[in-house]
Formats: structure tokens, C-alpha cells, sequence
């Protein structure tokens, strides 16, 4: 079952948040304003709604939602600005819930927000490898569905798949990167291959995207099993020599922790 939030708050802004039941492998901080919540409980998607709830206490009803989620579920929330509530539970419980960007249009942001399976301080390898994983999945539902001829579904989960290596690929070079080279000295090591290889995988990308659009399996399948060969080359590298090379650089386990919010954070 899908427990949806929907918000019809301040300047129009519509925020939905989506229970889902996560059994992919998968491993901020302004407050905003809170926002005014209306509760809608669903069948699966396949289902049509049902009647809308109105809530009494609308926060509350949202906390009440996220305390329920169980370790490794999550809630999908898109809308304008869904990263407020993000940055408002990072503030009032740190490192309790992890989060992946799913879209980012001119139109709405979609983030889903997952409870931790455990909440001790985290890596900089186990944060991205789980983020690997979980991009790695989404690279076989699309194959799936490609291959069942629903290229709509299969667009768009490749659209989440673009977001969300995008954005992996962003944290890497503008916060990972940096403060890999600032604490080794190494600026023409391993960081200096991988963004090159980053070009590559974009491009990658950019053809899949293109084949997917024209509903060309044939050229979609071969763009595809090229990203997913070039990813797991790169993946490799980073996991087995990059991600450990800089937890080992840094001093502690709660240093490592704050570099690992500074990387979701972004």
C-alpha cells in the first residue's frame, strides 16, 4: 500500500510525499517553513485513489508517517521544494533518514526519502557504493522495460537514472574531489581519471536518452550496454581504491560522518 502526503501550501506550492517499500540495495541544513498537509491513502499505482483525507494536525501526521516507515522504506515527495522538509529532518534527527534525487525540472523536484537501516556514523565508501547500487538497479528496470516494449515507463526511469548519476557524478567533482586532493596532495591521480571518465558516461547517457526517445531498441540496447560496461569499470575503481583512499585521509569516524552530510547535503 502508498500512504501519500500532499501539501497545497504557501505560494501555491504542491508537495507529495509516496510511501514505497524499498528492496533495492541502497545506502542539508536551512529550515523552512512548515507547510499545511493533506493525507491520501492509495491502492498501488494501477489503482485509482481513494477520496482524500483531510488531516487535523498536519505535522504531526507527517512525523507520524516517517516514524513508521520501517528501516530501508521510504517516502517519494515531489513538488517545488521538497528539500525543505529534508533539511528539516537532517536538523532535528541527523543522519536518521538518507535521500536520492529522482527529478529536477523547471516544472517539480523529486527526492525520495529513505529511514537508515542502522544510524552509526557512515563512510564516504559505504555512502556511495550503496548509491551505486541503487543507480545500477534502475539501469536494469529500464532494460526490463525497453525489452517489454513500454518505452514511456522506460523513459522515465531513465530520467531518474540521469538525475540521479548526475547529481552523483556533481558531488564527486564539486565536494568529493576537492577534498580528496586537498588532504593526499594528488591532483593527477585517481581523480583526475575518473573525471574524464565522468565526460564518458554523460555522453553515454546522452545516447541512450536519444534512442530512448525514438523507441530505437536495437541502438537503446547497445547505448545502454556500453554505459553499463563503462560504469562498471568506473564503479570498481572508485570503490575498491578511491572512495577507501579518502576515508583512510581523514582523521576520525565522526569526521568521516560530516563529510558524508556535507555529500547529501549538496
Amino acid at each position: 500500500m502508498h500512504v501519500r502526503l500532499r501539501t497545497h501550501g504557501l505560494g501555491g506550492h504542491d508537495w507529495t510525499l509516496e510511501r514505497v517499500l524499498w528492496t533495492e540495495a541502497t545506502e542539508g541544513l536551512v529550515r523552512r517553513e512548515r507547510r499545511p498537509y493533506v493525507c491520501v491513502v492509495s491502492e498501488p499505482r494501477s489503482v485509482r485513489e481513494r477520496p482524500q483525507l483531510t488531516l487535523a494536525d498536519n505535522q504531526e501526521e507527517v512525523r507520524a508517517a516517517l516514524e513508521a516507515l520501517d528501516p530501508g522504506d521510504g517516502l517519494v515527495i515531489s513538488g517545488e521544494d521538497p528539500r525543505a522538509l529534508v533539511d528539516e529532518l537532517e536538523e532535528e534527527e541527523p543522519g536518521r533518514f538518507e535521500w536520492s534525487l529522482l527529478e529536477d525540472s523547471p516544472e517539480r523536484t523529486r527526492l525520495e526519502v529513505r529511514r537508515r537501516t542502522s544510524e552509526g556514523p557512515r563512510t564516504v565508501t559505504g555512502y556511495l557504493q550503496a548509491d551505486h547500487q541503487r543507480l545500477d538497479a534502475i539501469i536494469a528496470a529500464v532494460e526490463r522495460l525497453a525489452d517489454g516494449g513500454s518505452f514511456a515507463d522506460a523513459r522515465a526511469r531513465f530520467g531518474e537514472l540521469t538525475c540521479g548519476l548526475g547529481w552523483h557524478i556533481d558531488v564527486e567533482e564539486q565536494v568529493l574531489f576537492p577534498f580528496f586532493e586537498a588532504k593526499t596532495g594528488m591532483t593527477r591521480g585517481p581523480t583526475a581519471v575518473m573525471r574524464v571518465e565522468h565526460k564518458d558516461i554523460r555522453e553515454r547517457m546522452d545516447r541512450v536518452t536519444a534512442a530512448l526517445e525514438t523507441r530505437a531498441l536495437g541502438p537503446m540496447r547497445d547505448a545502454l550496454g556500453e554505459l553499463t560496461t563503462l560504469l562498471a569499470s568506473h564503479n570498481l575503481k572508485e570503490e575498491r581504491m578511491l572512495y577507501p583512499m579518502t576515508d583512510r585521509a581523514i582523521e576520525s569516524f565522526e569526521a568521516q560522518e560530516r563529510l558524508v552530510r556535507r555529500i547529501a547535503k549538496f
